[in-house]
């Protein structure tokens, strides 16, 4: 066998080894809409917990987009979470959205709750109000308030 056969058997194996990386890199990799349509939809919070960007967005426990950043908004008061949905899922406009953590410590999502299904739809760039998620320090921090306030009025 000649070396150039060789080298070209060599290099042709490598590069399907490649594309099959490739092709499963993308088939995996979280939050991966490269071949999907989708279109924008911005969350408004107060808080965004942990919510990373890439964290999943969920309707009825379906995979229905994914959170494509996370930045302050210019008021300085709030957080703008912009959410890439799959174009293929109408939100309605009724939806309530909240930040939600899978498990008691899981990763944090974003979770669609659709109300009645019915009205307007969102449209590319609309922006929506999201309830802020469970901070566990804050309540900790209320309820120590809370103890110390007691025990100030019972010793007094």
């Amino acid at each position: 066998m000649s070396n150039s056969r060789l080298e070209w058997r060599v290099g042709l194996f490598v590069l399907v080894g490649l594309l099959l990386l490739a092709a499963l890199l993308i088939q995996f990799s979280k939050g991966a809409a490269f071949f999907r349509s989708t279109y924008t939809i911005i969350l408004r919070s107060e808080n965004v917990g942990g919510l990373k960007p890439r964290a999943d967005v969920l309707m009825s426990g379906v995979r229905v987009g994914s959170v494509t950043a996370i930045d302050l908004a210019p008021d300085g008061k709030t957080v703008l979470i912009p959410l890439q949905i799959f174009s293929r899922y109408a939100i309605f406009k009724d939806a309530r959205f909240s930040i939600e953590q899978a498990g008691f410590l899981g990763d944090q999502y974003v979770a669609i709750l659709p109300i009645k299904n019915q009205g307007e739809i969102f449209h590319d760039k609309e922006e929506a109000r999201a309830d802020a998620p469970f901070n566990l320090q804050e309540v900790a921090h209320t309820a120590t308030g809370f103890v110390q306030r007691i025990d100030e009025t019972a010793s007094a």
